[in-house]
Parts: structure tokens; C-alpha cells; sequence
């Protein structure tokens, strides 16, 4: 199988699990014993009883931290939230927002973008776009923030989507992610690969690797930090400006 053959087949598989997820309703369909819903916000430091956000929003929630606790967003921002689900970090970041300012909330599974916009009424500021973020249908430099929560694990070429990502933002813009990074040694993953992919295993990157990967796509300042340890895996907040 080539890389290209295997990207697109761990995308097709993300569509169909994120898929069928909503459909059903939760935040984990699979064998793997997942933390995710409201009881997993709280811990991330989400106030899950004063947002504006129906219940069954919270059932699918499956982030790995809160990409919106160490940036102060500017209330004219056009802010990307990339690989957003049912759109709960979209609807939190539009709280802080006014005309004509915006969240795009965008998502590589349709039918979590129908979840989002049933569960956003009362965001009018949130929009909604289908895309892939190695690929963003975005202008360049229309950006003030990407944030992306557990979801820029995803995906397979992550050069490609910093580079990505990079263009869209303005000069001197920022980026803010929370995922999983490695830290410790990992088991060559062979069952169930598609599935590691999915829950932020298989694609997670060494702080080693964003070392290397951040200047090299545009990005000469950043900073992460360590929150939660699982193992062999971290949960962290990488924060970068735009040079």
C-alpha cells in the first residue's frame, strides 16, 4: 500500500466511525475504553452548566484538552476550528465574539456538521464548512486563529496541514492545539490501526518532532505545555504565532 493509499484509507475511516458516532449519539463506539461527554469536559476545565450547549452536544464531545484556556480571543476574530465535531469549542469561542467577527467550524464528517448546526441556534456567529485540513478551502492570510481538540492527531501529513494552516492565518496570528503527544515508547501498532488513528495514538507526535516541524512551516514561535500524562502518551497545549 502506498502512503497515498494509506492516508486515504485512514480519512474513510475516520468518516465512517465520526460517522456513526453521531448517529448513535456518543462520543465512542469502539472496543477501547475512551474518556469523552460532559463528565470529560468538566475535567478540562469546560463549565459545562453555564454554556449554552444542549446535552446531547456534550455526549459527543472526545477532546483531549481546552485549545481556548491560554489565548484571550480578539472580538472581531475569524477563528478556524479545525476537525470540529458537533462544534462545542466553536459555539465556546463565539461567546467571546461579535460582527464581524466569526467561528468557521469545520469537519472532514458531514454528519457531525449536521449535529453542530442543530446544536448552534443560539450561535449565530458559528458557520459551518466541509474540508479536510490538509487541504483548507480557506483564502490565504483570512485567518486570526486555527484551534484544533484531539483533532490535528488525525491527520496523516502533518507537514502538509501546518503548511496549510500557516497560509490561511494572518501575520502574526496563532495557532492552538490540544492532543496527545508521545513520550515514551510505543508499541509498533498493527490490529486495529484505523482505530489508534482515530483516538489520537497512532498520529501522535514526540515534542522532538514539533521541534523540528514548527519553524520549518512558518512558525518561529511556540510553546507547549504538558497537562495530563497516560502513559507513553501526554495530554499537551501547543500554543504559535505566525511569523
Amino acid at each position: 500500500m502506498t502512503e497515498k493509499q494509506s492516508s486515504q484509507k485512514i480519512k474513510a475511516y475516520l468518516r465512517e466511525l465520526y460517522a456513526k458516532l453521531a448517529a448513535h449519539g456518543t462520543a465512542n463506539l469502539s472496543s477501547l475504553s475512551i474518556d469523552g461527554g460532559e463528565e470529560l469536559a468538566r475535567a478540562l476545565g469546560y463549565h459545562t452548566s453555564v454554556l449554552p450547549i444542549p446535552e446531547k452536544a456534550w455526549r459527543l464531545f472526545a477532546g483531549c484538552g481546552n485549545p481556548l484556556e491560554e489565548i484571550r480571543l480578539g472580538p472581531h476574530w475569524i477563528v478556524l476550528d479545525l476537525g470540529c465535531g458537533v462544534g462545542i469549542d466553536s459555539q465556546v469561542a463565539a461567546l467571546s465574539m461579535q460582527p464581524p467577527g466569526r467561528v468557521i467550524g469545520m469537519d472532514i464528517t458531514s454528519e457531525m456538521l449536521y449535529q453542530a448546526k442543530e446544536y448552534s441556534n443560539s450561535h449565530p456567529l458559528c458557520h459551518w464548512v466541509t474540508g479536510d485540513g490538509e487541504h483548507l478551502p480557506l483564502r490565504s492570510e483570512s485567518i486570526d486563529l486555527v484551534m484544533a481538540n484531539g483533532s490535528f492527531n488525525l491527520l496523516p501529513h502533518k507537514e502538509l496541514a501546518l503548511i496549510e494552516i500557516n497560509r490561511v492565518l494572518k501575520p502574526g496570528a496563532y495557532l492552538s492545539l490540544a492532543d496527545l503527544i508521545a513520550v515514551g515508547e510505543i508499541e509498533p501498532i498493527v490490529e486495529g490501526f484505523e482505530d489508534a488513528w482515530s483516538w489520537c495514538v497512532a498520529g501522535a507526535l514526540t515534542a522532538g518532532e514539533y521541534d523540528v516541524l514548527m519553524p520549518s512551516t512558518g512558525f518561529p514561535w511556540w510553546e507547549l505545555k504538558v497537562k495530563s500524562s497516560y502513559g507513553p502518551l501526554v495530554a499537551a497545549h501547543l500554543l504559535a504565532r505566525k511569523g
